[in-house]
């Protein structure tokens, strides 16, 4: 009996390895060529509550790009720090946000307001913590986005800079987010785009005003998904890349407070854009895990040597596959190969507790706001 047991883990566990390849099997970035082409002037709208740290990382990288055409907006968002004396300083166009519409405070009445005062034909929104990783960043971006027309929306998800230990708990969280787009997968051209990345949006004004922009997008709390569908309704594209090598980003740098927060915010809304057949990969992937933390254990009161040797084998197969992943996504520790199972863990408690405060609760918490769903 113990011995069917076994390996049926074993097999569960084969199965989700297999999920996991499938389902982060390509790698797609930006072209790195610059285009040839003049490309018009960029309005760069960046929101900002609180941000006076981080601001100057961003600012100074676009300072620093060698293309210098554009302009910057950042939208103070009833921040209590030194946030607009920092964007001045930076040479920034600064406004205090104020309610667009019957727009609720937050993000997405800031980018719609920011957008009010764009004097660019195209639109580049950047969160406040990210940054350009190179002098030609903004130009690569510029002629990928000229590459697919000029039309419809370009996204990229920043690759993400860990400097303290815990921010390794982003990991999984990481991975997901990437994978719950669709367009990785090996089946890439059968699914539809889920969203677009909220950290860096590109897009051009004429499509933006069509669709309404994040005025028509302010019900959802994932307002770059809710923007994504607008375009989709036109039948304007949207594409996505990973940005490594372009852009970073660091995430949730105050403590696991705000790490938890912005996780538990984000998490249960984006997987319900997330395609069946993808989620049910992710699901059989994490059985995966769960499985293979087993087999060792079972291995061991069985006393069989080679059912042992064979189940960290194969344990080890996973955590260097989840590393791999991992590291796709930004410069996670190797330290995810032995014991990713416990970043998994991390990542199931977190996205229970998502579920828990967007769907029973109806509220999440976020920089000192409470949101109502």
């Amino acid at each position: 009996m113990m011995q069917i047991i076994y390996l049926v883990i074993q097999v569960l566990s084969l199965v989700g390895l297999i999920s996991g390849i499938l389902m982060f099997w390509l790698v797609i970035e930006p072209d790195k060529e610059k285009n040839t082409h003049s490309h018009p002037y960029v309005s760069i709208i960046i929101p900002a509550r609180d941000e006076a740290q981080r601001l100057p990382w961003l600012l100074e990288s676009i300072r620093s790009q060698n293309w210098h055409h554009y302009e910057i907006i950042v939208v103070d968002d009833e921040s209590t720090d030194q946030t607009s004396e920092v964007a001045s300083h930076f040479g920034a166009h600064v406004y205090r946000s104020q309610p667009v519409g019957t727009m609720s405070p937050g993000k997405a009445n800031a980018l719609a307001y920011g957008a009010q005062f764009a004097k660019g034909e195209w639109l580049l929104f950047l969160d406040a913590d990210v940054a350009f990783e190179n002098p030609d960043s903004l130009e690569e971006i510029l002629s990928n986005y000229h590459h697919q027309g000029g039309q419809g929306i370009l996204s990229i998800q920043p690759y993400h800079r860990i400097k303290r230990p815990y921010e390794n708990l982003s990991a999984i969280f990481n991975i997901i987010v990437l994978i719950g787009i669709n367009v990785f997968t090996f089946w890439q051209d059968r699914f539809q785009t889920a969203g677009s990345f909220g950290p860096c949006i590109l897009c051009d004004k004429a499509s933006y005003q069509l669709t309404g922009g994040h005025e028509a997008a302010e019900e959802s709390i994932m307002e770059d998904f809710a923007l994504s569908d607008l375009f989709f309704a036109k039948n304007l594209p949207v594409t996505n890349y990973l940005g490594h090598g372009i852009l970073n980003i660091r995430m949730y740098e105050e403590g696991m407070k705000q790490l938890v927060e912005g996780w538990t915010k984000n998490l249960a809304t984006a997987s319900q854009s997330t395609h069946p057949k993808v989620m049910l990969m992710i699901q059989l992937w994490i059985l995966g895990v769960i499985m293979v933390t087993i087999a060792p254990v079972i291995a061991f009161y069985s006393s069989s040597i080679p059912a042992l040797i064979t189940s960290l084998i194969i344990y080890l197969m996973y955590g260097v596959h989840t590393y791999i992943l991992a590291r796709r996504a930004g410069n996670f520790s190797i330290i995810l190969i032995t014991l990713y199972p416990l970043f998994v863990l991390f990542f199931t408690a977190i996205f229970l507790y998502s579920i828990y405060r967007t769907r029973i609760i109806g509220s999440v918490m976020w920089r000192g706001r409470k949101i109502d769903l």
